[in-house]
């Protein structure tokens, strides 16, 4: 029971900051909207899916991460029943980079602390938008990469899903692209499906303060007494070292990691009405200067233009949000590490089902 729960926790926490990824790319849209590129934005925003008729770039395929073996399979038979490939859904892997300072203290290099998949139905009447947590602790196989080619290696791990990044490292962004390999291979069932993931947004969670600043803080109520901060009841605007305060105390809160992944989701939706509050373009503008610092990714302007019409048309309450639940935690050997430690072990079927339905359509 406690390990189940532990999985439902670290599943809550990937999702609450997943909101703010989404929030980072209508952010970011915005930016380019206001900078005099609104006729392509209306135009995008009609149809959307012109701006994902091409893959990324990517190097030669003798050097690069290849993705999606599979891509010409559109048609699949699981349990008896044929599916389609619905060619109107697009996926961009959320990931949130641990730099807190804690990984270079340790030489261990970062890792992706949130791993989150934004699928994007991009069809005419249909859009939608659901946001999978992927456990970061999930136990899976990793390839190895060259880190000054990106070309995968022979040798692969079974290890942390999480560890894909750390692998691939941070030169060249071969660590995302590790990411989004590592991801595919998981989330295509033993290559049973086909689920190119081909684009990434990752953002430093470090700065999450500086975010906040630069709106003029947010305002949380607070649920306890909480040490200097304020007091149950108390409305407050965080700011500065505040927001650290809020967000990581757990050992001074009434039920710990459960009261932090709570505040979290508060400090989260605080962002999203405050930047409702002040307009997305003028919220651009502000935070600009900021997601440079900590945003990065392989989404071309058109496609980041294209994803803005898509959320504009989604309301934030709309967006879904599916977590793994069937899974456990188990201790287990992690050939990279070369220790023992604690994985997510995910259910195959719960995430056939999830991906069938996110992916494909009765044939």
């Amino acid at each position: 029971m406690n390990q189940q729960k532990q999985a439902k926790n670290v599943n809550h926490h990937k999702k609450i900051k997943g909101l703010l990824a989404v929030l980072v790319i209508l952010i970011v849209a915005a930016v380019f909207v206001f900078a005099s590129l609104y006729g392509t934005y209306q135009n995008l925003r009609a149809n959307p899916l012109t701006a994902f008729n091409t893959a990324p770039p990517q190097a030669e395929e003798t050097d690069a991460i290849n993705f999606d073996k599979n891509a010409n399979v559109k048609t699949v038979t699981i349990e008896g029943k044929k599916y389609t490939v619905n060619p109107n859904v697009i996926t961009v892997l959320m990931l949130g980079i641990d730099s807190d300072g804690s990984a270079a203290k340790t030489a261990q290099g970062e890792r992706s602390d949130m791993m989150l998949l934004c699928t994007v139905n991009l069809e005419e009447g249909q859009e939608g938008i659901t946001l999978t947590s992927l456990p970061r602790d999930t136990r899976t196989t990793v390839h190895d990469v060259d880190k000054e080619t990106g070309k995968i290696l022979d040798k692969n791990w079974i290890t942390k899903l999480n560890h894909a990044y750390n692998i691939g490292g941070m030169t060249k962004g071969y660590g995302a692209e590790n990411a989004m390999r590592a991801t595919e291979d998981l989330i295509e069932c033993d290559e049973q499906l086909s689920i190119p993931v081909q684009y990434y947004v990752s953002i430093d969670l470090e700065h999450l303060s500086d975010l906040a600043d630069a709106l003029g803080g947010v305002e949380v109520t607070l649920d306890q007494d909480y040490p200097d901060i304020g007091n149950k009841g108390d409305v407050v605007n965080l700011r500065g070292n505040d927001v650290r305060l809020y967000l990581q105390n757990r050992k001074q809160m009434d039920d710990g990691e459960m009261d932090r992944q709570r505040h979290e989701q508060n400090f989260m939706m605080a962002i999203a009405r405050k930047i409702k509050e002040m307009g997305a373009v003028q919220s651009a503008s502000k935070l600009f200067t900021q997601l440079q610092d900590v945003v990065h990714m392989n989404l071309s302007l058109d496609q980041v233009v294209a994803m803005a019409g898509v959320l504009d048309k989604v309301s934030l309450d709309d967006i879904e949000h599916s977590v793994m639940e069937q899974g456990d935690y188990e201790n287990a050997h992690d050939e990279y590490m070369g220790q023992e430690l604690n994985f997510y072990m995910m259910d195959q079927q719960e995430l056939m089902d999830k991906m069938i339905g996110m992916y494909y359509t009765p044939a």
